[in-house]
């Protein structure tokens, strides 16, 4: 997807949330990784949680289960 005025033809509104989305993203991941472990750990919990939601609008419910799972363990092993 091209940014900048270098498009052939407007975006259509999906495009538009689409390029929106992915440019917060890139400003977020960016912010995170300057954080340290700390932030780079909270990036990839943000990026989790959006491959989950995107499973869930794409038919696959179960990926919240999993990610919820994958948690869980994590907490286990690290609780005290």
């Amino acid at each position: 997807m091209a940014a900048g005025g270098l498009m052939d033809r407007p975006l259509s509104a999906a495009e538009r949330r689409e390029f929106n989305r992915h440019r917060h993203a890139e400003t977020r991941q960016k912010e995170q990784l300057a954080r340290g472990p700390k932030g780079v750990a909270a990036a990839w919990w943000d990026q989790a949680r959006m491959v989950a939601a995107e499973q869930e609008r794409a038919g696959n419910p179960a990926a919240w289960d999993e990610l919820a799972q994958f948690l869980s363990n994590y907490c286990g092993r690290y609780s005290t």
